[in-house]
Parts: structure tokens; sequence; C-alpha cells
């Protein structure tokens, strides 16, 4: 099969292997379509920790073609959303419902072979069956409306909670689609890019936010007071301390950008003196791809417009310079396969 095999580095070239095949519990999936997200640049980059050489790619979607001996639930043919995550269903995280926590678990693409390839053999449990009104390039973006179901688990967001998404890339988007579905009011979308303000404005935002001081533009709505929940979305320490400081006395803040390890100068004065509860989200739960997947068939959520650029699988590289170079210009690239 064609496969992209990264050896260090940025190192990455397009090679012929052999196709893995089907063990006991597995599927062969046909892979049609990988997003490239932050973790695997990181990866390409080297800024990430990888078990090189590999084939590297995990948010993807393709068709089933062969089951292995005792694989269930699934049919050649069926077409599918896969889970990244693996896991190992033995220890005391997986046994609690928590397989996002296991301490013996990975990520493919990174600890086991990845989707930047033809074909791919994972287990029948972590294969989402997609709806036929979902294509495949779309289906990809399944894999982060999943992992924004699992933060909105971790906070309260009802009828009325107001609600800022501070960094909208293509997670910040469906957070605010996410956020309006669940009756917030009003939501703020927080970027320095303008054409994704105007998106977060036709995908339900009330108030954008582009430039200036933020905070002082989240407080001047709020007379005063701040937003009940801030979600943040960009990864960064400046961006966390603004939604730190956007937030009301006895909000919440859902750290949802990966963080860097080191804060700098972060100020953690406002933990203290507003009661604030910060909190964390790793990844997602089988349940959260299923209720990602209800919510984009009952048009809850729109996935139009996430994906603004596509390569084959020949163009990798392009692909990975067009992430790293132009972030101002992608919400998801995404490899058709």
């Amino acid at each position: 099969m064609k496969a992209a095999v990264l050896r260090n580095v940025r190192d990455l070239s397009i090679e012929e292997i052999e196709a893995p095949e089907p063990r006991p519990g597995q599927v062969l999936v046909r892979v049609k379509a990988t997003a490239i997200c932050g973790t695997d640049l990181g990866i390409y980059t080297g800024k990430s920790r990888a078990n090189l050489p590999l084939v590297p790619g995990h948010e993807s979607s393709g068709t089933v073609v062969a089951l292995g001996p005792g694989a269930r639930g699934l049919s050649v043919g069926d077409r599918v959303v896969l889970n990244p995550l693996l896991f190992c269903l033995r220890c005391a995280y997986c046994l609690a419902g928590k397989p996002n926590l296991c301490v013996n678990g990975g990520l493919m693409g990174r600890e086991a072979p990845g989707t930047f390839a033809e074909f791919v053999a994972v287990e029948d449990y972590r294969c989402h069956r997609l709806p036929e009104t979902v294509g495949f390039n779309d289906a990809t973006s399944l894999v982060v409306l999943s992992t924004v179901f699992a933060g909105h688990r971790q906070i309260t967001i009802r009828p009325g909670t107001s609600v800022a998404v501070v960094g909208l890339g293509s997670a910040g988007i469906l957070h605010t689609q996410l956020a309006k579905a669940s009756g917030a009011y009003p939501v703020f979308g927080v970027s320095r890019s303008a054409w994704k303000l105007e998106l977060a404005r036709r995908r339900g935002a009330d108030v954008t936010i582009g430039g200036g001081d933020v905070v002082k533009e989240v407080l001047r709505h709020t007379d005063g007071l701040g937003v009940d929940v801030a979600i943040e979305c960009a990864g960064k320490a400046e961006t966390l301390r603004q939604a730190m400081e956007m937030t009301r006395p006895g909000g919440t803040v859902l750290a949802f950008g990966i963080l860097p390890s080191r804060l700098g100068d972060f100020d953690g004065f406002d933990l203290y003196y507003k009661e604030l509860t910060v909190v964390g989200t790793r990844a997602m739960l089988p349940e959260d791809f299923e209720a990602a997947i209800r919510a984009t068939q009952r048009g809850l959520i729109s996935l139009d417009s996430i994906v603004t650029h596509t390569f084959s699988l020949d163009e990798l590289k392009a692909a990975f310079d067009k992430v790293e170079t132009s972030p101002g210009d992608v919400l998801r690239v995404v490899v058709e396969i």
C-alpha cells in the first residue's frame, strides 16, 4: 500500500509498504481522508515525541474492507470515522469508563501506525458509523467535535449562560456552535482573524471581538462582570490569562487548547481572588463520538466550511508546510487518500 513514512524530523517520504492484516477483534479500513492537527504538526517538526519511524496521522475516516476474526458490530462497506485513541480496557481508568486517561494508552500516528496511508487496522470498538449525509472529508472534523463534546461535559452551559470562546480555529468554531445549541447567550467569539470572526458570526456568535483590549470588550458587554464560562482554544499562556480575566467571579474556564509545558510569568491571582474553576479536558470518550454524529445528523452542528484546504497524499509535505507557515489562512487541512 501507499503510505507516508516519517523516519526523522521532517524526513517524510511516500513509500510502498506492506498493508496491515486485521488481528482478532480488528477491522481493516481503507482510509479516505485524514486531517492534519496540531499534534501531527508537532510530530513532523520534532516538537512532540513519537515512536519514529512510523506512519503519522490520526484524524481519519474511511470504509471497512475486511473483518478480522471475532470482529463485531461492523460490516464490509461500512463508512466509519475512527477514534484515534489507543486504550487497554484493563487499567483502573478504562474500567472506570475513562479510556481517554488510560495509563497504557496512546495515539495512532504517535505510538502506533497512523492513517496517512491507504489502509489501517483498528479495533472494532474504535470505529463509528457515518451517516450518509456526511462526506469523508467533513467526517474528519467529527474527531474534533467529539473532543468539543468531551470538553462541554466538564462544564455547565444552560440557557442564558454567557460564554466566551477565545481562539476560533476549527475547535473554536465548533465550541461556538455547541454553546449556542445548548442555549448560551450571549456567545462571544474572540480571534485576531477577520474571516474567522465572520465564520463565527455565521455559526451563531452573538458578539465577535477581533482587536484591542479583548478583556475590556467582554466586560463592557457584560456590565463589567465577565462571562459565566470562558473556553480557551488557542493553547497559549496569554489567551488563558485573558480567559481568566474575562470570566466573572465564581465562573469557569475550560482550558481546551493544549498549553505549553511552561506558562512563563503567568499570573494566577484570579484563581484565588475570583474563585475561578479552571477545568482541563483530554481527548474524548466513545460516547462523545456518538453525540457528535447525532448533533450533526440533527442539524445542531454544521461541519460546513471547517475544511478549508485539501491535498493528496503525494502532497503531504506541502500540506504540512501550509499548516505550519500559514495558520491564519486555514481552519482544517485534509489529505485525501
